[in-house]
């Protein structure tokens, strides 16, 4: 017996516009949105068009994605927006995360959590010391506690643990 699932049964069309600029988010050419107005921002990178999504071996055949399960969340103190989008292939993948990375270390997305704003930060660069010294600046300006910002700088020793919390939580 077998089960089949459809994960991406959604339908689409391909007409649409994502830009990030240095004043804010325009979708579709029409829909402005600044930083400044943003209460909240989500993205969810599920898939490109033709990455493998059955990562089990139950299923009888392979399955790829369409790529458009991925999605932004914009929220405002008026309205929430959700916005399906459409990744073509691993490089756009990878663009739109040095995307969100720059616009992370840019700090102008002022009125959000500076948690979860470090939480937007894709894993390939939690490593990187362009991260970590994001962190630290975070910690100095007293926007993220202490101790949390020294988990998410990451450290290898109790040893490198206290020198951090020495010279950046004065």
């Amino acid at each position: 017996m077998y089960q089949f699932y459809d994960f991406e049964r959604i339908e689409s069309k391909k007409d649409g516009h994502i830009e990030f600029n240095d004043d804010g988010v325009i979708i579709d050419y029409s829909k402005n949105f600044n930083y400044s107005e943003l209460i909240e921002i989500q993205f969810g990178i599920d898939a490109y068009y033709g990455e493998r999504i059955n990562l089990t071996y139950r299923h009888p055949i392979e399955r790829k994605s369409l790529g458009i399960k991925n999605y932004i969340l914009l929220v405002t103190n008026s309205d929430t927006y959700k916005f399906n989008f459409k990744l073509e292939n691993e490089l756009h993948t990878k663009e739109l995360e040095n995307t969100i990375f720059k616009l992370v270390k840019s700090e102008k997305l002022i009125n959000i959590d500076p948690k979860k704003l470090i939480k937007l930060v894709p894993y390939r660069f939690k490593k990187t010391n362009e991260y970590k010294s994001f962190v630290l600046k975070q910690i100095v300006e007293k926007r993220i506690n202490c101790t949390e910002g020294l988990l998410l700088h990451g450290y290898s020793t109790d040893k490198e643990a206290a020198e951090l919390r020495k010279k950046y939580c004065v």
